[in-house]
């Protein structure tokens, strides 16, 4: 019975190890150091290529996001740019200054990638009240492409099955009184919450 238990148990594991270790780089209690620190700790010696897939799949998760969002960007300037001509053209002294800026920005850009300044911040103080949704709504301006993958990856549930129906090896049996009921009790079982009194008409 743990043969076929165990087999099943590491197909899921490696269905979903990978999107569970990038949430966790996504927390900033831990990120990239509880995956080296678990992997070792698991697969000892042999934990280096582990580490290094999850490293590979964060980085390239951000590089996609950032193509999407510079497009947008790219898209937003030009529209920016084209309503700002007319102010050009009433003080264009700064305009040699607007050129220098954005030469200057975009250098200090291609220095160091967000997601490299994010893993190199110290980690965060780890706190029972701690709520990384709203660790990322506050800081979604400092770091804006690491907050939208973050929106997308923290939204995915583990599982929405029971662990032991997950890795259970006997078939799913439903009895003659659960495949055959009426219409009418489905529908009061779904809608008996809004049949029943709420406490607050009670009150009223």
């Amino acid at each position: 019975m743990a043969v076929p238990m165990k087999l099943k148990f590491e197909k899921y594991w490696d269905e979903c190890c990978l999107v569970l270790s990038v949430a966790v780089v996504l927390d900033h209690r831990y990120k990239m150091s509880l995956v080296e620190y678990y992997y070792n700790k698991i697969h000892s010696s042999l934990a280096a290529p582990y580490i290094k897939n999850v490293h590979n799949a964060i980085f390239d998760l951000f590089n996609e996001y950032e193509d999407c969002l510079s497009h947008s960007k790219v898209e937003s300037s030009q529209e920016v740019h084209a309503s700002s001509n007319e102010v050009h053209s009433i003080d264009d002294e700064l305009s040699g200054f607007d050129s220098w800026y954005e030469k200057k920005s975009n250098l200090v850009a291609t220095h160091k990638t967000e997601l490299e300044m994010y893993l190199e911040e110290p980690l965060f103080p780890r706190s029972e009240s701690f709520n990384i949704l709203n660790w990322w709504k506050a800081n979604s301006a400092k770091h804006p492409t690491l907050a939208k993958i973050a929106r997308d990856i923290l939204a995915i549930p583990a599982t929405s099955v029971a662990s032991e129906a997950a890795f259970s090896v006997g078939g799913r049996i439903i009895d003659e009184c659960r495949s055959s009921m009426l219409p009418e009790t489905i529908e009061a079982l779904v809608t008996t919450q809004d049949w029943l009194p709420t406490r607050k008409q009670k009150s009223i």
